[in-house]
């Protein structure tokens, strides 16, 4: 697609009276091509030629994109944060439909430079916006630091009603999970960055033996911790849970290490600190389940390290049964020589 090679002007017009994209009135362009694109398809024609690049960065364009992408961020307090981006909604799109590479850990991290946090989340079943959120949370408290992390989005009375059929076997469990889509958005309104922590598709989809509750996990893996400790590798676990009538009864996001451990607000901060700070990959695609291949493989790492502890424990108790016998026998040949 040229924009200013005026030879293939010439030779389409000679050939059947075409013409190129540089003829168009960019009015036209915005209003009747640009404005029909969706987020990852506008950024991809933005590269093709500067002409389509500096009609792409038109912030009605990007703001339009992300309402009908996340309905949260049509909120004041979510559209004042975006307001303040670099490029507004720009940055924030790249920063939120992108797959992220987490900072590596370091011990120069300040978590004091982030007072807040805020929380934009989006539920879909298909194409249907089923719950839509924003949490403001403190993040300078000792309560916030010092107890286990875990930020929801719903009142503990409160239910939302879907249109969602009850999952009756295994099968209706798969097709729910390849149906919902959560977008988790977190938003450092100090830092300007945002990342979102949901893997998309769910990862997994159970109902509970017992109260018959249906439990829909989306995950997401943050590496670059320390190597060879717990939080190397930490798994950051959104849960969302309905009831037998399948309204949304709970939906909250924490943080576990490959210990299973559910850490504190300060370290989850820290790890959430990392994710913000860190390089952006491709953009997400429809029906992509990397997700859920990050998440079965830290499942895979937290069973073989549980395993492994075990056969330690396990080693260092035959030491210590070796050890009692060795010394039983040294006292009784004492005793009795």
């Amino acid at each position: 697609m040229a924009c200013t090679d005026n030879t293939a002007v010439t030779t389409t017009n000679e050939a059947g009276g075409a013409t190129t994209i540089s003829a168009v009135h960019p009015d036209i362009i915005q209003t009747h091509i640009l404005r029909r694109l969706d987020g990852p398809a506008l950024a991809s024609i933005a590269s093709t030629c500067s002409q389509l690049h500096a009609l792409s960065e038109h912030e009605q364009l990007w703001e339009n994109i992300c309402h009908a992408t996340w309905p949260s961020t049509n909120t004041p307090r979510v559209r004042h944060l975006i307001s303040t981006f670099p490029r507004a909604s720009r940055s924030f799109f790249s920063d939120s439909f992108s797959s992220f590479a987490a900072a590596r850990s370091s011990d120069h991290t300040n978590i004091e430079r982030t007072p807040e946090l805020v929380t934009a989340v989006d539920l879909f079943h298909g194409m249907r916006p089923v719950l839509s959120r924003v949490v403001e949370t403190e993040t300078e408290s000792g309560w916030f630091r010092c107890s286990p992390f875990r930020v929801d989005v719903l009142d503990p009375k409160e239910a939302v009603a879907t249109a969602m059929e009850y999952p009756r076997s295994e099968e209706a469990c798969e097709r729910l999970r390849e149906e919902l889509r959560l977008s988790w958005i977190v938003v450092d309104p100090e830092g300007k960055r945002a990342v979102n922590v949901s893997s998309g598709r769910a990862v997994s989809v159970e109902r509970h033996w017992l109260s018959g509750e249906v439990q829909v996990r989306f995950a997401t893996v943050v590496s670059g911790g320390e190597r060879g400790s717990a939080s190397e590798a930490v798994l950051c676990s959104v849960s969302v849970t309905c009831g037998s009538e399948m309204q949304v009864r709970e939906a909250c996001v924490q943080m576990e290490d490959m210990d299973g451990m559910v850490l504190n607000g300060k370290e989850s901060l820290g790890i959430l600190q990392r994710a913000l700070e860190g390089k952006r990959g491709r953009l997400f695609a429809e029906g992509d389940n990397e997700g859920r291949d990050s998440y079965l493989e830290f499942m895979s790492r937290k069973m073989e390290r549980k395993e492994k502890k075990m056969r330690d424990e396990r080693r260092l108790d035959m030491l210590c049964v070796a050890l009692a016998l060795l010394s039983f026998a040294a006292i009784s040949t004492l005793f009795f020589s």
